[in-house]
């Protein structure tokens, strides 16, 4: 029986004036479509992944936890990187810091690298006080509770390391942090598809084996991949073109692909809903935002029957691409189904805390517990035994062990 589509690119308002719709809109909507699977892939983080996995368990939706980042252009320098002068001009000119800092630090001016696959600087916050170069995107998917654990790693690695809004998403953070994941190149702003567009095929190719080799990917036969490069058409003027060349790159360089829609809303008629959320973002008008503002409304949520009727302009004399969608689709349900992972919030889980050899979290709980009271009660009567007793029974009962000892670790480092 074949696998159903499942939508493994989705943006929630948790995309924030990005996203146009909220998790249960999407949810509902992936049921009505018979969707065996919906992702939420939030920009740079995992804000919408509690709200959206508790809408679809509720309503009995195979949920995929994931994010899209936008990784640190290497291209573009690294403000961290910039060295400071030690002195500008005379330190009395420099205030009262001067001794503490050394002068006022300069920013030395950086020929910035230009490649043709770049786009222009845009105003990415609301006050429009930063223009920054966009970077490449990625997807990345939870495979299970260590997937989850990771993309929790990376965006609080990265979002400590930049500042608000910025966060830094590198390469060397992503190698740290590859166990359990699962990874899209991404939409059009993807390092793949942007070099494409460019002409950069070499580097297009170079691009995908970096990732093949980070994920650790298996190659096109193995349906355990762990990179798989996505192709998708919203009926672009080219669109056909990149779509044949991705599945082509993906060929030559061994990577199975996926169909996805990189949906920002539920129904097409809530693309209105995006332009605004679009001019907001800017803080422009609509008409003023109207370069900004995506091409048409093909960014909803859509059935397997409507993606299957894509690309419409693919030639009928290249089978390659044509299979190569068909078994996109269906490898968008065969990674959805790989996916598993429980948030499962109404359970207490306690970090695990080290207790010596041949103890138990309890045993070792029930030992502190006695010592502590023979060292408070002279003697130890009955009903402090009787009581201690009780008490220790609820806690193992309860399976509360492990957070009493983290309690007692935290008493024991204030005392000391």
């Amino acid at each position: 029986m074949a696998t159903r589509y499942a939508e493994l690119h989705d943006h929630t308002d948790f995309s924030f004036l990005d996203g146009a719709s909220g998790a249960d809109d999407l949810v509902e909507r992936a049921l009505e479509l018979g969707l065996s699977a919906l992702a939420v892939t939030d920009h740079q983080g995992l804000y919408g992944a509690v709200r959206f996995s508790s809408a679809a368990v509720e309503a009995g939706l195979h949920a995929v936890i994931g994010m899209e980042i936008e990784l640190l252009d290497p291209a573009v320098p690294d403000p961290h990187d910039l060295v400071h002068s030690p002195m500008w001009g005379d330190a009395r000119a420099a205030g009262p810091h001067s001794r503490q800092y050394g002068g006022i630090p300069t920013r030395p001016k950086l020929e910035r690298k230009r490649v043709p696959w770049r786009r222009a600087p845009k105003r990415e916050d609301l006050r429009g006080v930063r223009a920054r170069e966009l970077g490449p995107h990625l997807v990345l998917l939870a495979r299970d509770g260590a997937g989850y654990s990771s993309l929790c790693r990376i965006a609080s690695a990265a979002h400590l390391a930049g500042t608000k809004g910025v966060p830094r998403f590198t390469h060397d953070l992503l190698a740290q942090h590859t166990e359990g994941v699962i990874a899209l190149t991404g939409c059009r702003h993807g390092e793949i598809p942007r070099r494409l567009l460019a002409g950069d095929r070499e580097g297009a190719a170079a691009a995908a084996r970096r990732l093949a080799g980070l994920f650790g990917s298996k190659g096109s036969e193995s349906a355990g991949s762990n990179l798989l490069v996505e192709l998708q058409h919203h009926l672009l003027p080219d669109d056909d073109w990149l779509v044949a060349e991705l599945v082509r790159l993906a060929e030559e360089v061994g990577l199975p692909v996926v169909v996805t829609n990189d949906a920002h809303y539920a129904r097409r008629e809530d693309r209105e809903l995006q332009d605004v959320l679009v001019g907001i973002r800017h803080g422009l008008t609509l008409d003023e935002s109207a370069h900004l503002r995506r091409p048409n409304g093909e960014y909803y949520l859509k059935s397997e029957a409507e993606l299957h009727a894509l690309p419409p302009g693919l030639p009928d004399a290249d089978p390659l691409v044509r299979r190569a969608w068909t078994d996109g689709m269906a490898m968008a349900g065969e990674v959805a189904a790989r996916c598993h992972v429980e948030l499962a919030f109404e359970r207490y889980r306690f970090p695990g805390y080290p207790v010596p050899r041949g103890e138990t979290p309890f045993s070792y709980l029930e030992t502190l517990c006695h010592d502590g009271a023979r060292s408070r009660y002279h003697p130890m009567t009955s009903p402090v035994v009787k009581q201690l007793a009780h008490e220790l029974d609820v806690i193992e009962r309860t399976g509360l062990a492990e957070f009493f000892l983290i309690c007692w670790d935290l008493m024991q480092f204030c005392r000391e």
